[in-house]
């Protein structure tokens, strides 16, 4: 799975807090489906954005401010 990332309102912020993310994950069959998860940061996010749909190929994720 690709991982792309840095899409996020605010990139500066590394606190531990739980945030919500937007992500929208691109499965190998091109697809496209745009799930909300909550995190600590964008890569968490991706990974359980990417865990939840399955198949996934590569994964773009927003920061909900």
């Amino acid at each position: 799975m690709t991982h792309i990332m840095n899409f996020a309102a605010s990139t500066t912020s590394r606190s531990n807090r739980m945030k919500e993310y937007q992500v929208e994950v691109i499965t190998f069959d091109g697809d496209s489906q745009t799930v909300y998860v909550e995190a600590r940061n964008e890569e968490e996010a991706s990974d359980r954005a990417a865990d939840m749909v399955g198949n996934a190929d590569y994964t773009m994720v927003y920061e909900i401010a």
